[in-house]
């Protein structure tokens, strides 16, 4: 790593952030398990840097396989929350647009369920580029902002789609793939019985701002549910993702989206 400014402000991403402790509902789990198992996958036996990491619950398992694993956020308290769980974890304070990384530094870059708070996400795209070695990967994970009844997150700057993502990587030399997963299934009795209130909700900004009052409103409506921890094999479904073709429109199917790019 090497010194320079860090350019941060005072936004507090905490009460946005999946924290250790917070009642999740199984889908919740599963889509956490999903992207740290794809993200696993490109890391093992490299360097590996995850931007946004929070407080830590992917890190140890990232760990498993990868040489070495770094975990960033622009939050100190989520850092400290992190470092209180995971005393041995390197751990830095950064902002996503101006990494403290040497050039040629880095195999691998995860940006998981953060690029859409980044103010210049070009610019992110750019500081990932200059930190990978060659033959170096990235993979950026995001809501699908096409999927039906999507509700952005507060803090939130914009949410790339299927086509735009691919066109961000591409931009900065990355040969990129864009996969699907968490498919819109036909909605089950209480899915028509919630739908209304969930349009309702969405439409006039209803639906709670924090991490904390969203698990509130899931028991209310699940009952008990397990609490979030760090990342384990077995805590949720898998499924194989399924690769989307940029060119071919907006896709409404899947409820999350996965870029994978690497340097070509």
């Amino acid at each position: 790593m090497e010194g320079g400014e860090v350019n941060l402000t005072a936004t507090d991403y905490t009460t946005v952030t999946e924290t250790w402790g917070l009642p999740a509902s199984p889908e919740q789990l599963a889509m956490q398990y999903f992207r740290y198992r794809m993200a696993a996958g490109l890391s093992t036996d490299r360097d590996v840097l995850e931007i946004g990491c929070g407080s830590g619950m992917g890190l140890p398992y990232l760990g498993e396989k990868a040489r070495m694993v770094v975990g960033g956020d622009y939050t100190m308290g989520l850092l400290r929350e992190a470092h209180a769980r995971l005393p041995k974890a390197p751990l830095v304070r950064m902002d996503a647009q101006h990494l403290p990384f040497r050039d040629a530094s880095l195999d691998v870059v995860l940006l998981l369920e953060m690029i859409y708070y980044v103010a210049d996400q070009n610019a992110a795209l750019a500081e990932c580029r200059r930190v990978l070695k060659p033959g170096g990967a990235v993979m950026v994970s995001v809501p699908n902002p096409d999927r039906p009844d999507f509700n952005p997150s507060p803090f939130s700057t914009r949410y790339p789609n299927m086509a735009e993502l691919a066109a961000l990587l591409t931009r900065h030399g990355f040969g990129a793939k864009v996969f699907g997963a968490f498919p819109v299934e036909a909605e089950s009795g209480r899915d028509r019985f919630l739908a209304p209130i969930r349009h309702f909700a969405v439409r006039y900004h209803l639906i709670p701002n924090s991490m904390r009052a969203k698990a509130i409103v899931k028991r209310m409506l699940y009952g008990r549910l397990p609490a979030l921890g760090a990342v384990h094999d077995g805590m949720g479904s898998y499924s194989e993702p399924v690769e989307l073709d940029p060119a071919r429109g907006p896709h409404r199917d899947f409820k999350n989206l996965y870029t994978v790019g690497r340097l070509e």
